[in-house]
């Protein structure tokens, strides 16, 4: 009784604390508007003219979430475009792309897909104000009959007190630049800009949008790893290469080469800009440069879509001021799916808004109906700066769902300067139950050398591994577990960041993985398409019922091919099953229906080398509801 008196006391505070500091809007210019390409331009402008909150309105933060949904009576769109998300103030000419999509391979997404993103554009609050135009503009040349997106731009402004005054923003750099052509070098845009500061500049910062395409004969400059310093009076005080893995994308599998690393971005991927403070002497003047790496090449194609800007800021409003960014795990947003890796400790990340280095806090946790659990971080974080925490103690609810309840408190043993953010609740999910036996069924493909699986404690112990070493090709393993009550997580990894099946990989043939009960009965299905890595967490607990994964397993392979093409179906349960086999352009024209009556588990082989040489669909079809769909190209 009195722990549960406890527990409404701590959320009725935790909500009041929200509600009395929290006061938050959501603006949304574009909602669920379905665009699609202008071939005969390479561009699509959707404009909309939008009330933002007035200039004498206080401003915290503003996140821009963006969704991406299939369009109706539409398939979702193919292509890997730029997309840029400007704004424009009335009787204005000057625009700001405050974000840029890098739109997914659709191909294969079902008709119910959705996906979210989010970035934080708090820095262009000052012109975030009054009536905007806001255009979303979707480039490139597919078809726009038959396929699109449907897009939701929505704006969450967070009302209150500015980490620091927001003075000025400059645009310095806009263009999309050749890089590699000696003729027209890229430095010749990229010149110094120099700048009299205001005089009551205390810092500033430089924000970019930077992304490479094009495609040389080294690859440059959507596939070739470059280095871009900024300068700062002269001197380098940033420099990164610009490149980004796309293996752990959290939207996986795609239908195109998601998998392929690239040049600071990956298909489905909302830009995450770079950002670098710099300290402003107030009144003077001061300069700054952006350099790429020098690079010559013969027939040049690269070109770097860039945009970045100088934003100047008056004194920080809080000597002491922490904030509590996200909750990573536990979370049900699908951004942080692929992030979920450490079982069942929780993961939050942190920001230091305040004046002073943060040096210490104190953080409270706890799952909705539990106790509060309290952990003291002992540090040394600038202003500015973030870092991820990993909560030392287990979570664990035997409910399906709960609410998840994080608050940071005492920056540095002070009263916190802002404690409007230091609260968030996210939503956890229960983990699977697993019996105390397990089987880890795990076939490799043609490159054992890139694989290995392992199972850890939520602290990182390791309780089994199956290392590369140990693998070779085309092999079944069946490992059993025997495992204690308590939570632990499964990981498969993929040095080679394409996973057991990637269709541009058909040489490296296709291996699966699953984890089974004593009586061959799927508890887990994994994609054998899952770039670098897997992560399952689960709990055992021995003499419950425990969980299966009654959702059957299906795999097609190889998705480009000379004619056979095989299907895996693997299921708990019969069902009456469906293979139909279409043309990609027109989905009506069916070439091939197959049906399998009481089908449980099998694999499927279809020939279709006497078909013309173009794209076509497979699909999978349960008690009338399309369960898979996959790209066929056939090939001379």
């Amino acid at each position: 009784m009195i722990q549960r008196f406890l527990f409404l006391l701590a959320s009725f505070i935790f909500l009041q604390q929200n509600l009395h500091a929290q006061a938050t809007e959501n603006i949304i210019s574009h909602n669920q508007e379905t665009i699609v390409t202008d071939p005969s331009k390479g561009e699509n402008s959707y404009k909309n003219w939008v009330v933002f909150p007035p200039q004498n309105k206080e401003i915290r933060q503003i996140f821009l979430n963006l969704t991406f949904e299939c369009p109706d009576n539409m398939r979702c769109a193919d292509w890997d475009y730029v997309d840029h998300i400007k704004v424009r103030q009335k009787n204005d000419s000057v625009n700001y792309e405050i974000a840029r999509m890098l739109t997914p391979y659709g191909g294969r997404f079902q008709e119910d897909w959705r996906f979210d993103w989010k970035v934080d554009i708090s820095d262009f609050s000052p012109i975030l104000r009054d009536s905007l135009e806001v255009d979303y503009i979707h480039t490139g040349y597919e078809d726009n009959k038959t396929r699109g997106w449907k897009v939701t731009v929505d704006f969450e402004i967070t009302y209150g007190k500015p980490i620091a005054e927001p003075l000025a923003i400059h645009k310095i750099y806009d263009g999309n630049y050749s890089y590699g052509d000696k003729t027209d070098p890229i430095e010749d845009y990229l010149a110094p800009v120099t700048f009299a500061a205001n005089t009551q500049s205390n810092f500033g910062k430089i924000k970019i949008h930077q992304t490479g395409h094009g495609m040389d004969a080294n690859g440059c400059g959507e596939f070739c790893d470059k280095y871009r310093e900024i300068l700062h009076n002269g001197k380098v005080i940033h420099k990164k290469q610009l490149w980004m893995e796309c293996g752990d994308n959290p939207l996986y599998p795609q239908a195109g080469t998601w998998i392929f690393d690239r040049a600071n971005w990956c298909p489905g991927y909302l830009l995450q800009p770079d950002e670098v403070s710099f300290d402003i002497n107030a009144g003077q003047k001061f300069t700054i440069d952006l350099n790429m790496e020098p690079y010559e090449t013969e027939k040049p194609s690269a070109k770097e879509l860039l945009v970045a800007y100088v934003l100047e800021y008056g004194k920080i409003n809080s000597e002491n001021d922490v904030t509590l960014l996200d909750i990573i795990s536990p979370s049900n947003e699908k951004i942080h799916s692929r992030k979920n890796e450490t079982g069942a400790l929780a993961v939050i990340r942190i920001k230091n808004n305040g004046k002073d280095n943060l040096k210490s806090f104190v953080v409270s946790y706890y799952l909705e109906g539990q106790k509060p659990k309290k952990f003291s971080w002992n540090g040394n974080l600038p202003f500015g700066e973030t870092a991820l925490l990993t909560l030392p103690e287990e979570i664990f609810s035997e409910k399906d769902s709960s609410r998840f309840y994080v608050e940071l408190k005492r920056p540095n043993g002070k009263k916190d300067g802002y404690s409007g953010d230091n609260s968030k609740t996210s939503v956890y999910t229960s983990p699977n139950i697993l019996p105390e036996y397990t089987i880890v069924y795990f076939k490799t493909n043609n490159k054992p050398g890139q694989n290995e699986y392992s199972v850890t404690d939520s602290y990182g112990k390791q309780i089994f591994i199956r290392d590369s070493v140990d693998l070779k090709p085309n092999t079944a393993y069946m490992d059993t577990l025997k495992l204690k009550e308590g939570n632990y997580t499964f990981r498969v990894q993929d040095t080679g960041g394409d996973g057991l099946e990637f269709w541009f990989k058909a040489k490296d043939g296709n291996g699966s993985v699953k984890l089974l009960d004593t009586l061959g009965q799927a508890i887990k299905h994994f994609n054998s398409d899952f770039g670098s890595h897997i992560i399952y967490n689960f709990r055992v607990k021995p003499g419950v019922a425990y969980h299966l994964d009654n959702e059957p397993s299906i795999n097609m392979f190889p998705a480009r091919t000379e004619g056979p093409v095989t299907l895996d179906y693997f299921a708990n349960d019969e069902k009456d099953v469906e293979v139909i086999i279409t043309q990609q352009e027109d989905e009506t024209k069916i070439v091939e229906t197959h049906t399998y009556l009481n089908f449980k588990r099998g694999i499927l082989t279809y020939d279709l080398s006497y078909l013309p040489k173009m794209r076509y669909y497979l699909k999978v079809v349960i008690d009338g509801k399309e369960v898979f769909k996959n790209r066929i190209r056939l090939k001379e």
